[in-house]
């Protein structure tokens, strides 16, 4: 059975990116796995992820397994700082005081997993950076425990952040960061109305999304938007497209992209002004890409990419559905109820949330899903670093 690659992002409480938590599990609970086992399966895993192509430019929390705290085994490369997250168990080893002092030697930060107060949590505290704690656990004292990290001077990281309700819980608690879905699950009935100018961009993701998108008629809602033109004819003539030609015909840069790309370019248009744009589409347009693999249908793509961005700009589904114009089973997708390419979108969106059960719920295997989503990573990287910067900071 193999590991399952999972990342959630780091985010400040004023919605800056710190970074992203990255970990490997087996997706087996059997009496015949064992920690040993389990621990060659996650290394084999990370050996075989890119961090670069999972975390971008942005420090990586990487939860260890035991043969790397002892040093048998290397830790992966990691593009810019990398932190060591302890896991839970892993505290009461009688060597883990050792062990993180060979992390800190080593250039490494540290993170406690779990941080519930025990006293071999609390004895290690003068060599970690950062402690998780699990904002579920209302009923632990969770302010006692913020309040012994702080008083170390250890950064507290509230995890399962990914309900309104625990997001509140984790800013009352003052935390410095919380671990969550960059782009949440938008709840029908929450959110404001797009606007008229989003409404224009998002009906044209919906002519994108149709099988044979009328030519014509996407060049004409290109040719009316200043921005969308200078972005779809700056991205057709960027080295990346491989052109030995400059394009300066919006209607055949509009055949070059395609329909996917010129979705994702358009929604980094109504992205634009968001923080964090570039993460913020990487994030939207993987989660197209996932959608649309699950479900074996391109329409995928539009309902993976139209559920990131109505969660991005924080719009109502109601909303986004309606002047979107986007068909009776995109929309009951997008509500939550279901249709052919409703279980592949709640599967994308608890894999995100990292809840195995709910992914199995939608139909799906961790594994399988898990393995979609580190496909499309790089895929949705390269697109968004090329169309999410702004256009007086290109060359």
């Amino acid at each position: 059975m193999p590991a399952v690659v999972q990342r959630q992002a780091l985010v400040h409480p004023d919605g800056s990116l710190f970074g992203y938590a990255v970990h490997a599990r087996v997706d087996d609970s059997g009496p015949l796995m064992t920690l040993a086992a389990e621990d060659r399966l996650v290394s084999d895993a990370y050996e075989n992820v890119d961090l670069a192509k999972v975390v971008g430019d942005h420090a990586v929390v990487l939860r260890a397994t035991g043969p790397m705290l002892r040093g048998e085994t290397t830790i992966p490369h990691a593009p810019r700082s990398l932190v060591v997250e302890v896991p839970a168990t892993w505290v009461h080893e009688e060597y883990a005081e050792e062990a993180l002092v060979a992390m800190r030697e080593l250039g490494f930060g540290v993170a406690l997993g779990s941080f519930t107060g025990t006293m071999a949590e609390r004895a290690l505290l003068p060599l970690v950076d950062l402690a998780k704690v699990d904002l579920r656990r209302e009923t632990e004292n969770l302010q006692a425990r913020v309040a012994q990290l702080k008083e170390a001077g250890v950064w507290a990281v509230g995890v399962h952040a990914d309900t309104p309700e625990l997001a509140g819980l984790a800013r009352d608690l003052e935390l410095e960061l919380v671990q969550a879905p960059l782009v949440r699950r938008q709840e029908p009935g929450t959110g404001r109305s797009v606007t008229a100018g989003e409404a224009q961009h998002l009906q044209l993701v919906r002519v994108l999304s149709q099988e044979l998108p009328d030519h014509l008629e996407v060049v004409r809602a290109v040719s009316v938007d200043p921005e969308l033109t200078m972005r779809v004819l700056r991205t057709v003539n960027a080295s990346a497209m491989g052109l030995r030609h400059h394009v300066d015909s919006v209607s055949h840069a509009v055949s070059l992209l395609g329909p996917h790309r010129l979705a994702a370019l358009v929604s980094s248009v109504v992205l634009g002004s968001e923080p964090a744009s570039v993460d913020v589409l990487w994030t939207v347009i993987t989660r197209g890409l996932a959608v649309w693999r699950l479900s074996n249908s391109e329409v995928g793509y539009t309902v993976g990419l139209l559920s990131g961005v109505c969660a991005a700009l924080k719009a109502s589904v109601e909303s986004v559905v309606e002047r979107s114009g986007v068909s009776p089973d995109v929309a009951i997708a997008l509500h939550g109820e279901g249709g052919p390419y409703g279980p592949a979108l709640q599967a994308a969106l608890a894999h995100e949330a990292d809840d195995d059960d709910a992914v199995r719920a939608a139909g799906f295997e961790p594994v399988h899903v898990a393995r979609v989503y580190l496909d499309a990573m790089p895929e949705a990287l390269s697109s968004a670093s090329h169309m999410a910067a702004p256009l007086a900071s290109r060359p």
